[in-house]
């Protein structure tokens, strides 16, 4: 069922801002050009090249005839009046009629070269509701077609508009010229234009505008300046591959002016985000059935850390060790120009070292001190391993820094009861009460080497 209503409904579409300054591919786009002044119903075809695709009847009205004509403008004898938008033409063809169920017709034109695959096209033309017939409707559209179509009847076309006028809008301006225009991305080969309404008459909205007036339950649309040009997309850029580093966040922008849509890879439909974690990040911005997109990689970094450990405290003549421990870092490097993580020290002072990567760098330093170190080692002469957890173990008391020391047990025969390399404690498990003989052997750590041997006993008593 049609609605049946009168009103005024201005038809927009959105804009889509492709450069459309290039070649227009339709020829005689304004219905200019004639072999010979049209003088009555169906003369089309005077406006070579276009064409009649069906068994409609498409007319050329045209200034070269005068006005009241049949096929005169600005009025014709039907009872039409209207001014061409541009120069002396314009076509026009019925879009709906309820008198005869999917009566449709069109108009066809040969491109003035194949359409490329995969490229944009931008489609205008401007359409106006003649003010001789009673119905307006929404339909009317264009198709690109490759090779010529030819149908042996006034019928819907069994086929979609590729550019279609919004669903619903009607097209009811009788004065001026409502503009249908949209994108279309090439198959490949298309080398015709047709226009027509491709919607069947349930598809349709149609309504009363005009009751009373010449043509009865029809609607007729006026046809002039088609185009149809290859599109410049804009440029869309998000900027070159970057690093994040801690904390920090990048502002991506994809907009572009007059986009239907922004997509990106993650789902995100905001033209405009900030982003915080490493990725990569692809978006697709839409111009109608046009695109264009970029992608970019982020990576993520945190800040480098650096540890040198406490301060120290080194005995006068020992060699001390400053271990740096590092993460994230692309260089590191000591005061002096050292790169090596280990550092020998025998000298007081203050040791710094920087690390470094592309977030940033970090200083950190140690403060070495000369200490007065005990240099005597001292042998304990009892032990009681009771397992009382006071003096449960015998060992030579030194300081480690300046003394590397082993030692051996032996009982009275002289058998070896325990050893121990590194100077540890012996716990006296399984063995008896008695006296114990302690042989130790000392190295110094200190500058110049120093080796030393002593003897000594132990009483083990529980």
């Amino acid at each position: 069922m049609h609605l049946l209503f009168r009103t005024i409904i201005i038809a927009i579409l959105l804009p889509v801002t492709p450069d459309i300054t290039g070649q227009n591919l339709v020829p005689n786009p304004g219905f200019e050009g004639f072999t010979s002044c049209p003088t009555f119903a169906s003369m089309l075809g005077n406006a070579a090249p276009w064409t009649n695709p069906t068994l409609g009847t498409p007319e050329l009205f045209h200034a070269c005839a005068p006005s009241g004509d049949y096929a005169g403008v600005p009025a014709n004898s039907s009872g039409g009046y209207q001014w061409p938008r541009t120069g002396d033409g314009y076509a026009g063809i019925f879009v709906y009629r309820t008198e005869i169920p999917e009566m449709r017709e069109y108009i066809m034109a040969p491109l003035l070269e194949p359409l490329e695959a995969g490229v944009c096209y931008t489609f205008h033309m401007f359409v106006n509701a003649a003010n001789d017939h009673e119905l307006v409707c929404d339909g009317v559209g264009a198709r690109f077609t490759v090779g010529p179509i030819s149908a042996a009847s006034g019928s819907v076309l069994p086929m979609e508009a590729h550019i279609d006028h919004p669903q619903g809008i009607l097209i009811n301006d009788t004065l001026g010229w409502t503009e249908v225009s949209g994108s279309y991305v090439a198959n490949g080969g298309e080398d015709h234009v047709v226009i027509g309404n491709f919607k069947n008459d349930i598809q349709t909205t149609a309504a009363m505008f005009n009751p009373g007036v010449w043509y009865t339950q029809t609607a007729y649309l006026l046809i002039d300046d088609v185009s149809l040009v290859r599109s410049e997309l804009p440029d869309l850029d998000l900027g070159a591959d970057t690093l994040l580093c801690d904390g920090a966040s990048l502002l991506l922008d994809a907009t572009i002016a007059g986009a239907t849509s922004t997509s990106w890879s993650d789902g995100v439909t905001a033209a405009v985000r900030t982003v915080t974690t490493a990725g990569t990040y692809e978006v697709t911005v839409s111009l109608g059935a046009c695109s264009v997109s970029d992608t970019i990689t982020i990576d993520a970094s945190p800040l480098p850390t650096l540890d040198l450990g406490p301060d120290l405290a080194l005995c006068q003549g020992l060699e001390g060790t400053l271990s740096a421990r590092i993460q994230h870092t692309d260089g590191f490097m000591w005061e002096d120009g050292s790169d090596q993580l280990a550092r020998s020290i025998r000298e007081p002072g203050v040791f710094r070292a920087t690390a470094f990567n592309d977030c940033g760098s970090i200083v950190d330093s140690v403060i070495v001190e000369l200490e007065d170190c005990p240099e005597s080692i001292y042998l304990p002469n009892a032990f009681t391993p009771n397992g009382d957890t006071f003096n449960d173990g015998f060992a030579p008391v030194f300081d480690a820094r300046i003394w590397q020391v082993d030692y051996r047990i032996h009982d009275r025969w002289g058998r070896i009861v325990h050893e121990s390399p590194e100077g540890d404690a012996w716990s006296a498990l399984d063995i008896p009460n008695g006296v114990y003989v302690v042989d130790l052997h000392a190295r110094s750590r200190t500058y110049p080497l120093q080796e030393q041997r002593s003897r000594g006993h132990v009483v083990v008593l529980r």
